[in-house]
C-alpha cells in the first residue's frame, strides 16, 4: 500500500467500520470514563500507528483478525462484532457494493453514533422537521398521516421513545447545531397538533446552542431545495462525514471529497437565504 492508497478515501463499509471502532475504543467504562487512549491498547493486537489508521476510514489494508481482537479487548457485544466483520469482509470485496448491502444495518445504530459523537451538527430538509428536533406532537402527525406501508405491524412507540432519547442525549450534549428548514416544513397542514407543534419548535429554538432557520419561499431556488442533508463535524481531527437523502437514495459522504464540497457550499447557500424561526412566525 502506499501513502497515496490511504489518503483516498475508503469505501463506506471502512467508513463505517472506523466510526465503529472509534466509539468502542472512547466509550466510557467503569474503570476508564473516558474509554481507552490509543496507546493503551496492546501491541500485540496492533500498534497505536495500525490503529489510527483504521479509525481513518482509508485503511484498505484492514485485517479481520485485528478488528476481532480489538473487538474482544473492547467487550463489544457479540451482534455489533459480527457487523463489524462483516463490514470488513465488504471493504476486502471486489464488489463491496453487493457486500455492503447485506451487511447494513436497520436499527439505523451507525447513523445513531454519529450523530452521539458529532461535536457540530447542522441539518438541512426542504419539507420536514429535521429528526432530531422532532417533537412528539410531529412524530404523532407523521404517525397519523403515513400511508406508505412500512411493516404488517410497525413499532411506532419504539421509534417514537428512539427519537425522544436521541434528541434528549442532544439537548443534555449542547452540541452546537445549525437546523435549516424550507417553509414548506410548517405551511403543510399540521393537523391539530400544530400548536404544540409549533410550541416545541420555539423551545428548541430558545436553546443557546441550538440555530433554528427557515428559508421561505420567496429565496426561490436553492441547491439543496429537494435534499436532505446531516453535517457531522467531530473533534480530534476526525473527518467530517455528510450523511445525505434524496429521492435516488442515502449514503454517506466525505466532506472532503468533491461531491461532499457540492454539499457543504449548498449548505452555506441555504444558509444564507434562511430566517431565524422566531422572524419566519411573526
Amino acid at each position: 500500500m502506499t501513502e497515496s492508497d490511504e489518503e483516498t478515501p475508503g469505501p463506506p463499509p471502512l467508513m463505517e467500520l472506523a466510526r465503529q471502532l472509534i466509539s468502542e475504543r472512547t466509550r466510557p467504562r467503569e474503570y476508564h470514563p473516558r474509554g481507552y487512549d490509543k496507546t493503551e491498547i496492546p501491541r500485540d493486537i496492533c500498534s497505536a500507528k495500525t490503529l489510527g489508521r483504521l479509525e481513518s476510514g482509508r485503511y484498505r489494508g484492514v485485517k479481520l483478525g485485528t478488528v476481532l481482537a480489538l473487538a474482544n479487548f473492547y467487550r463489544t457485544p457479540p451482534p455489533l462484532t459480527d457487523h463489524m466483520a462483516n463490514l470488513v469482509k465488504a471493504a476486502r470485496a471486489n464488489d463491496w457494493c453487493r457486500e455492503y448491502a447485506s451487511a447494513l444495518d436497520d436499527n439505523g445504530w451507525f447513523y445513531q453514533q454519529c450523530e452521539d459523537n458529532a461535536s457540530y451538527l447542522a441539518f438541512h430538509s426542504f419539507s420536514l422537521i429535521p429528526s432530531l428536533i422532532q417533537g412528539p406532537a410531529y412524530y404523532r402527525l407523521i404517525r397519523g398521516t403515513t400511508k406508505v406501508n412500512i411493516g404488517e405491524d410497525p413499532d411506532w412507540d419504539g421509534r417514537l421513545e428512539f427519537r425522544m432519547e436521541r434528541r434528549e442525549r442532544w439537548i443534555e450534549s449542547e452540541r452546537p447545531a445549525l437546523v435549516i428548514m424550507g417553509e414548506a416544513t410548517l405551511t403543510l397542514d399540521l393537523g391539530p397538533e400544530k400548536a404544540e407543534i409549533i410550541a416545541d419548535l420555539r423551545k428548541i429554538a430558545a436553546m443557546p446552542f441550538a440555530d433554528v432557520r427557515v428559508i421561505p419561499f420567496s429565496a426561490g431556488l436553492y441547491e439543496l431545495q429537494r435534499w436532505g442533508l446531516n453535517l457531522m463535524e467531530y473533534d480530534g481531527g476526525e473527518e467530517t462525514v455528510i450523511h445525505v437523502e434524496s429521492p435516488r437514495g442515502s449514503g454517506f459522504v466525505s466532506a472532503d471529497s468533491t461531491r461532499g464540497k457540492f454539499f457543504t457550499g449548498g449548505l452555506k447557500v441555504a444558509s444564507g437565504h434562511s430566517i431565524e424561526l422566531e422572524d419566519f412566525l411573526k
